[in-house]
């Protein structure tokens, strides 16, 4: 472990209530911080909250908020929660979680986070320690400026709704479309999306309507169907190609899981307005995963929960009508697929079977992967998605 984080706290008026089993005091306080990839100050007001309990050990939880600079020289903040408690030999001990605005500190946000409280002069002393390479596992910006806005589409009585993350350049530049998972949500790859914004590449993420519970998107989750999400993705391409600012050669899709196989099929339909297609464990057994719970249409109820999302019958027609394998091999340019090799939701021989079907595909399988990655496999992704869409 390595110190990453050193806080000087300096305590301000202490709070206390004794009650009759236990006690608890408030202690606001003010501070400086300090360290090899942060240098700043604790912002009004930081709080510790500390309650001791009959066995004789304190619990703490902090909350505070330090502003500075990072290690690119770049103003930020910091969020910290830090709960703990004093172990047997009168140590306390926390652990740490970080949320943070600075791009060159996200990793601060996955780390294993450990720290200490100790005494100190006319206060105490925070330690914050993190694994060594930690900051290895996260996605490292690029030096390309960018803003990020929100993003609204009209598509006849839908209105789709995400984010714009755009490079500011003088010249146009490439452009790649985000597509989330089944009950995800366009915030699902913003990591992704920031960093490649960072090296030039604009990226729009998006919620398909009624494509989750918490959709931003209109739309009801009854109403959605992989081909009701295809004709968002198609009218998000339409939105890209007229986009000022955006090389209309270089437009690619990107999409997870179900969003996935909504891009595998948006290509295959636009081939021609597509530059290159990104698959994150495509979910291509959905058709077979539904034929074979419901073998016939008469058997598809009016709505079926699954995964804490309702769906409605029209989701299970359109899976019957769906024969992927028949349709994505016409989509002759580049494709680069990611699948984690302990997948267990969507099997790895399905996008073993996808990179035959395509003339030029290349499958990446990520050792002791599932589904979703974690954030060294996803780093390792994004880098080779970066380069992909730089190369193509």
């Amino acid at each position: 472990m390595k110190e990453v984080l050193t806080i000087q706290v300096c305590l301000e008026e202490i709070q206390d209530v004794n009650g009759h089993r236990r006690s608890a005091r408030m202690i606001p306080f003010s501070g400086t911080a300090k360290g090899p990839y942060f240098q700043g100050k604790v912002l009004p007001h930081g709080v510790d909250t500390q309650k001791s309990h009959p066995q004789g050990k304190t619990r703490l939880s902090a909350r505070y908020i330090l502003e500075g600079t990072d290690c690119q020289g770049n103003a930020c903040r910091i969020f910290i929660e830090n709960n703990g408690q004093e172990d047997a030999d009168g140590v306390l001990r926390t652990c740490p979680s970080v949320i943070t605005d600075s791009p060159a500190l996200g990793w601060l946000e996955d780390a294993a986070l450990s720290g200490t409280v100790e005494s100190a002069e006319n206060g105490v002393l925070i330690r914050i320690f993190a694994p060594e390479g930690s900051e290895n596992s996260f996605l490292q910006p690029g030096a390309v400026p960018y803003i990020c806005e929100r993003l609204v589409v009209s598509a006849k009585e839908k209105q789709i709704c995400g984010s714009l993350f755009l490079p500011q350049t003088e010249s146009p530049c490439p452009a790649v479309i985000v597509s989330h998972g089944y009950n995800g949500s366009y915030k699902d790859f913003f990591r992704e999306c920031e960093y490649f914004a960072s090296h030039g590449i604009a990226a729009f993420s998006f919620d398909f309507c009624g494509g989750s519970v918490a959709s931003v998107s209109s739309g009801s989750t009854t109403q959605m169907s992989v081909l009701t999400e295809q004709a968002d993705l198609e009218a998000m391409l339409e939105c890209v190609r007229r986009f000022k600012g955006i090389r209309q050669d270089r437009i690619f899709l990107f999409g997870g899981s179900q969003g996935g196989l909504v891009s595998a099929l948006t290509a295959a339909a636009h081939p021609q307005d597509v530059r290159g297609l990104i698959l994150y464990y495509p979910a291509l057994c959905i058709p077979d995963d539904w034929n074979r719970r419901y073998p016939t249409e008469e058997e598809i109820p009016d709505t079926t929960d699954f995964w804490n999302m309702t769906l409605g019958k029209l989701y299970f027609q359109d899976a019957r009508r769906l024969e992927p394998f028949k349709v994505i091999g016409a989509y002759e340019k580049n494709v680069l697929i990611f699948h984690g090799e302990q997948d267990e939701i969507v099997p790895l021989d399905y996008s073993i079977k996808a990179q035959k079907c395509y003339k030029n595909a290349k499958l990446e399988i990520l050792p002791g992967e599932g589904h979703g990655f974690t954030p060294r496999g996803g780093r390792e992704a994004a880098e080779k998605v970066l380069a992909f869409l730089l190369e193509n």
